[in-house]
């Protein structure tokens, strides 16, 4: 069996693809590496937010944008070990074996709720109706460009991930110290399905 030295972090708009990873990452002491930072690299974006609506703006009028990134990342992943990593398609992209591929399941109501948290923490207030409609709109433009760039059906495909996982239940209401509790309580049950999943790979090579 291939060593599994690689995860791949998908999921949905605001599923919690960034806070899990990079806290998978600490706890593995593994390096993280996330497409938002990527991107924001090859949109030349200046905002200390990962995502902004002009993003996705500058990605459907240069679609060019996408294929670097995407293969510039993916040169990361392949030419790197112990490595976490929080991007849409590379689970689909990244063709070794050697990478645990994990699909992060979240509602669309708990997403919303989210988007909106990562707005108050950014001390900027959004009603919940608002985040749900940026997180649809993300959802879509999503779906659309990967299907004309590569011919992706974006979503979950129990054939290519190894864990899926949903941290629905995970959010109360739309505060910051719900959001907080909902992420130390849903982290150690994501570390244990992970570590399950690579100490079974270790086995696998003995």
């Amino acid at each position: 069996m291939t060593r599994k030295n690689r995860i791949l972090i998908s999921g949905w708009t605001a599923a919690g693809k960034t806070t899990h990873a990079r806290l998978v990452a600490a706890e593995l002491g593994w390096t993280y590496i996330g497409m938002s930072h990527v991107m924001k690299e090859f949109t030349a974006i200046k905002d200390l937010r990962d995502w902004t609506p002009q993003q996705d703006q500058l990605r459907r009028s240069d679609r060019s944008i996408d294929l670097k990134a995407d293969d510039h990342l993916l040169e990361v992943v392949s030419s790197s070990s112990s490595i976490i990593v929080d991007a849409w398609l590379q689970p689909w992209l990244y063709r070794s074996s050697s990478a645990i591929r994990v699909w992060l399941d979240s509602s669309r109501s708990a997403r919303a709720k989210k988007c909106t948290v990562s707005y108050l923490r950014d001390q900027n207030l959004m009603p919940e109706r608002q985040a749900a409609n940026i997180v649809h709109d993300k959802d879509v433009f999503a779906r659309e460009q990967f299907a004309r760039l590569y011919g992706i059906r974006f979503g979950y495909d129990p054939a290519l991930f190894d864990l899926r996982i949903d941290n629905s239940t995970y959010i109360a209401d739309t505060s910051i110290s719900a959001s907080d509790a909902g992420i130390r309580e849903f982290q150690p049950v994501l570390m244990r399905r992970l570590e399950f999943l690579l100490e079974s790979a270790r086995g696998g090579e003995e």
